[in-house]
């Protein structure tokens, strides 16, 4: 299958567009004719009743208001005068900030009436914090940790290299280098997701790629804090982070992590000089141009699961399957929400941080299909947020099932 390129993705889905202020949505609102196709895996892909419902808040919450259709209901009575509803009622933030912002009711409905329900949830949750009724307590200490330590753990800037120390790699603010390998916070902090960062370095020094990091320098890339509504404090913190990249004068960032690669694609497209590749488009391209070649066998039978980040915001569905296709031993076996239907881990848009309970849930939601329909014990990623949920939840449902990131495997390949 020929994918999209990212230009023609963006305008189907109109995802990474500019949000607009509420009002603006107000039209879209009285369009809506509560159809639901915003809560479903799209019709024309289905395979199975089992597996139809597609919106992981309505789909919890059974409720009207939490699809997409809700959404521009809560638009309406918002923008009327006087406003139908009360601004302060706690109802109405537990539905804004409980959407994951994973994306599917804005693949469909943009493609079939041109609206975009996804990037409603974010004018409303900025409206709230305008008014002072958000974001969520729970995402205050986040907040105030990016704009302190440059991370949302909490952790010391000093910390953010530790990983780094063994593999003597190239401090790019000192050596110039042509690629940036941008971490990203989880990675740096997380010791889960370690394992990651450091296959990632071992394949691009083993490649033979001129790339360095940032090390203590690097800075968060502030995409949770758009997502829930704090757009002024974002765009501050967008410019640090943007400048501190520039001025490196580097071709191509490469990221690991699916949050600051749509972040950078979307919510940077203006401020960046250089290319924004995530990992597994740089290889995909290596292997298409015959300069990767795998080597070791590695005998698992694997699913993929597409992070909403990668997949439904960019549009990558066919490099990290073309990745996994080229390592000899691997089968992949697909599960039935995959591509531009899957479903969100749940762990998205501050949810992990602000209803634990509910990214939990969702993250079991997900892991019973990978079960039950592919039988394979390994789900593969490539984001760290999804990889996080569905590994604490695969260990807290005791499913079996180990959760890896695609580059790990990569590395396992290159031995």
């Amino acid at each position: 299958m020929e994918e999209r390129s990212k230009k023609e993705h963006r305008e189907m889905t109109r995802i990474g567009e500019p949000i607009k202020r509420l009002e603006q949505y107000r039209n879209s609102a009285w369009k809506c004719v509560k159809c639901r196709m915003c809560g479903m895996v799209n019709p024309e892909v289905m395979t199975s009743e089992t597996y139809v419902e597609n919106c992981p808040r309505g789909h919890r919450y059974r409720y009207d208001a939490y699809y997409g259709a809700g959404t521009w209901e809560l638009i309406r009575m918002l923008t009327t005068e006087p406003p139908e509803i009360d601004i302060d009622d706690e109802r109405l933030q537990h539905i804004v900030f409980n959407c994951i912002l994973c994306g599917n009711c804005q693949s469909i409905c943009a493609v079939m009436k041109e609206m975009e329900p996804m990037n409603a949830v974010i004018a409303l949750r900025e409206h709230l914090v305008e008014n002072g009724v958000g974001p969520l307590a729970e995402h205050s200490p986040l907040v105030k940790s990016i704009e302190n330590y440059d991370n949302p753990w909490m952790s010391p800037r000093s910390s953010r290299d530790k990983w780094a120390k063994k593999l003597k790699l190239k401090d790019i603010s000192k050596e110039k280098a042509e690629v940036l390998m941008f971490v990203g916070c989880t990675g740096s902090y997380d010791p889960a997701f370690r394992s990651t960062v450091t296959s990632t370095a071992t394949v691009l020094k083993k490649l033979g790629i001129d790339f360095g990091i940032l090390g203590k320098k690097e800075k968060c890339c502030s995409g949770t804090v758009f997502r829930i509504g704090e757009r002024e404090r974002f765009e501050e913190l967008k410019k640090r982070t943007a400048d501190s990249i520039n001025e490196l004068e580097c071709k191509t960032v490469v990221t690991a992590c699916a949050g600051c690669y749509s972040t950078f694609h979307t919510e940077y497209s203006d401020d960046l000089n250089a290319e924004v590749l995530h990992s597994v488009e740089f290889l995909d391209r290596l292997i298409q141009d015959g300069k990767l070649k795998f080597t070791k066998e590695v005998k698992k039978k694997v699913t993929y699961h597409d992070p909403c980040h990668v997949g439904r915001y960019v549009g990558i569905y066919e490099a990290p399957r073309n990745i996994l296709k080229a390592i000899p031993g691997l089968e992949l076996i697909e599960m039935e929400r995959i591509r531009g239907h899957s479903r969100c881990c749940g762990a998205g848009a501050g949810v992990k941080s602000g209803n634990p309970e509910f990214a939990m849930w969702c993250a079991k939601e997900r892991l019973e299909e990978a079960r039950d329909v592919t039988g394979t014990d390994m789900l593969v990623s490539c984001c760290p947020f999804c990889e996080q949920n569905l590994r604490d939840a695969s260990k807290g449902f005791d499913f079996g099932i180990e959760v890896v990131d695609l580059m790990d495997l990569v590395a396992m390949a290159l031995e």
